[in-house]
């Protein structure tokens, strides 16, 4: 039974992975758009929208292992503390 959950996860990882292979391209585009010089301008928007697409392939991926659910108790349990230097 727990096999077939993991040919599940990696079709659902894998149909997500699109959007970051994609992402990949565009990062490889601009880095040989700017051949041999160690600046790289991007535009804010783009840097954005590739933040934001990354942010949900891992809640999606972590959503489906079951890791955000750990991630999140173990954020709801630690107990705030102030420090004085």
């Amino acid at each position: 039974m727990e096999g077939k959950s993991e040919i599940n996860i990696g079709k659902y990882v894998s149909r997500r992975l699109s959007q970051v292979k994609v992402l990949s391209r565009l990062l490889e585009t601009e880095l040989e758009t700017a051949k041999g010089s160690r600046d790289l301008t991007m535009d804010r928007n783009v840097v954005e929208q590739v933040l934001d697409v990354l942010e949900i392939f891992i809640e999606d991926c972590d959503s489906v292992t079951g890791g955000g659910q750990a991630a999140r108790k173990a954020n709801e349990q630690k107990p705030a503390v102030a420090r004085l230097n």
